[in-house]
């Protein structure tokens, strides 16, 4: 990887070598959580969730670590939170969508003070995560092609970039039904969409992940269905791209994941299936997806449908 951004840099963070991050990118509800727990298995790596919500006060404040402890009282973010995240040096990401411009034209330009304190912010929160667990690889699971973008441009990051897609109509069946976020209380529940809305982002999410296929660093495609099939050849292929040692199923096909310091993500991550994982396909969607909003989904989204491989005809559930 070439390290190094053209125009205005940012400051280094003072590493002597690269922090490796494996950083998940694409639509919500894809199997993101799954993916984080498995590749966490490896002795090397550190799971730290989303982190990109860290830059939300909310839910640095209210939310819980992966580890069970509110995440502002947790020993692992506690002091990075101190450090890095005083209220008022939180970036409001949505005015670096910007950026994604300068990407497409090639500018290489970062002219924008809080731009770059925002890149600083991000590289010392890997620095300090990787400090603390003596240069483990962070497995970042923030799916969001911005933040991405920012720590493809962190010059002592060594970043793999894994695009994990799932069929727009499976996603879309899981961002139209409730579910619960117990650990913030009861009655609260994740985000609903409405099925064009949830397609619109699935297909936004996975051009800009394409998109970032151009940055100089490693660059891997993985469908959710792959994943669920062959969970341990295509995890271990992860493993080897950054040097760690392969992962395997008990004799039960039973896969135990360390707890984690995961922040949000799927409420899945504070279960006990968490821990000790039987990967099994979510194919609810199949008969679940109403006929109209199946009908929907297929057709706003069945050019890059047939692009990542998948039969625009509603499955058999074998």
């Amino acid at each position: 990887m070439e390290d190094g951004i053209t125009g205005n840099t940012i400051h280094s963070s003072g590493q002597t070598s690269d922090v490796k991050v494996v950083f998940i990118v694409g639509f919500t509800r894809s199997g993101s959580t799954l993916l984080e727990h498995l590749l966490s298995i490896s002795p090397g790596t550190v799971a730290v969730g989303e982190m990109a919500y860290l830059w939300d006060p909310k839910i640095r404040t209210t939310s819980y670590c992966g580890c069970g402890v509110k995440l502002d009282r947790c020993p692992f973010w506690n002091k990075i939170l101190t450090e890095y995240f005083e209220q008022d040096r939180s970036p409001d990401s949505r005015q670096f969508w910007r950026f994604f411009e300068d990407l497409v034209c090639n500018t290489g330009k970062i002219d924008d003070a809080r731009y770059r304190r925002f890149l600083n912010q991000m590289e010392s929160t890997y620095a300090a995560i990787s400090g603390q667990t003596q240069g483990k690889v962070i497995i970042d699971s923030s799916k969001r092609p911005i933040f991405a973008l920012a720590a493809a441009r962190l010059p002592n990051v060594k970043l793999t970039m894994i695009h994990l897609v799932r069929d727009s109509r499976g996603c879309v069946f899981s961002s139209i039904t409730r579910k619960a976020r117990t650990e913030l209380g009861e009655n609260v529940f994740m985000p609903q969409m409405s099925a064009r809305g949830a397609v619109r982002q699935w297909i936004a999410r996975n051009l800009q992940a394409d998109i970032l296929r151009t940055q100089r660093s490693q660059h891997m495609l993985l469908r959710y269905e792959d994943l669920v099939n062959r969970p341990a050849f295509e995890v271990n292929k992860i493993l080897r791209q950054v040097g760690l040692p392969a992962i395997a199923a008990d004799q039960n096909g039973i896969f135990h994941a360390p707890v984690s310091h995961g922040i949000w993500g799927n409420p899945d991550r504070w279960s006990d299936s968490m821990h000790a994982i039987k990967v099994t396909k979510d194919n609810r969607w199949i008969t679940g997806l109403s006929a109209r909003d199946f009908a929907i989904t297929t057709l706003i989204s069945a050019p890059l449908l047939k692009w990542y491989g998948y039969r625009l005809l509603r499955p058999r559930l074998s």
